[in-house]
């Protein structure tokens, strides 16, 4: 059980769900499907899983000392799995992601892709051995990271769809709703990381990491969550006032999905105190991300049938 705790089960469903949905969003657009196969698709999708696995494991190796002080009931390198094979996982796992994406490249006939799995594995072991302990460069690099698993399969279909001679796989408005989700989901993960960081400034601090809460104060650093939630409130609401000038249905699906929960998450930031309160608000900010998402094929419905 500890060798699948210790690679983050759900976070790992939760990238492949968000693939999927673009998967099929895409193939939903073009009535006759997608050009990546299934199994090119589920060859892409686990790469990446892979990757992130790989990435989770690592984190947990570096992090054991701060992990026995901030969740110590959740270490499971050395106490379940010995250092030696919590390596070998890691580097098994790693090794895997980034063949598939080698193949998955190859496949494509652009080895260039590869690239980017090699880029992505070193940026993730850069930040749990170095990045993390710098305040806010460490949120954003691990946030980009998670934008990645999305842009990556945004990438190969469109680029499968070029090569079979389809210039446009989306109108100029559903490329705008597709960055609008990946920003969104980019600075939500964001917020997430900086609660995080509050939540564990015991462990941080005793590792002499150098994060934003211990820099100016877990309260200032709430605040600073709640004016970013408001920013993101605001930015969702002028999206909303801009793009959805259609049917009323795109509005309502709006406010509900990104409007309505991030006023909630500026609201508990703002009056946050408690470990309790940080981790409630970390697993509302990942079910936001996951609403977020969901944006993408809803609307796309909508503005087929409206």
């Amino acid at each position: 059980m500890a060798y699948l705790k210790i690679i983050r089960p759900f976070n790992l469903f939760m990238i492949f769900i968000a693939q999927l949905i673009l998967k099929l969003s895409l193939s939903y657009l073009r009535d006759v499907g997608t050009q990546l196969s299934f199994l090119e698709f589920a060859t892409l999708s686990f790469a990446t899983l892979c990757i992130a696995a790989a990435g989770y494991i690592h984190n947990d190796i570096v992090d054991i000392k701060a992990d026995r002080i901030n969740k110590p009931n959740e270490v499971y390198v050395v106490d379940n799995i010995s250092l030696r094979a919590a390596y070998t996982y890691f580097i098994s796992l790693w090794t895997i992601g980034i063949i598939l994406g080698i193949y998955s490249s190859f496949i494509l006939g652009h080895w260039d892709y590869s690239l980017l799995f090699i880029g992505v594995s070193v940026a993730l072991y850069a930040y749990n051995s170095y990045l993390q302990r710098i305040p806010i460069l460490g949120n954003v690099v691990t946030s980009g990271l998670v934008a990645f698993s999305l842009v990556i399969i945004w990438l190969f279909e469109v680029k499968a769809l070029k090569l079979s001679g389809v210039e446009h796989v989306l109108t100029k408005e559903g490329h705008i709703l597709f960055t609008f989700v990946v920003v969104l989901a980019f600075m939500i993960n964001v917020l997430r990381e900086l609660v995080k960081d509050v939540q564990d400034i015991n462990g941080d601090y005793a590792m002499k990491y150098h994060t934003l809460p211990i820099i100016i104060g877990s309260k200032r650093t709430m605040l600073l969550c709640a004016l970013i939630a408001l920013g993101l409130l605001f930015n969702s609401a002028l999206f909303t006032f801009i793009f959805a000038r259609g049917p009323l249905l795109i509005s309502v699906v709006l406010f509900a999905f990104t409007i309505l929960p991030l006023g909630h998450v500026a609201s508990q930031c703002w009056n946050a105190e408690k470990t309790s309160d940080y981790k409630y608000i970390a697993r509302l900010l990942k079910g936001i991300m996951l609403l977020g998402i969901l944006l993408f094929p809803l609307i796309l419905i909508i503005e087929r049938y409206a």
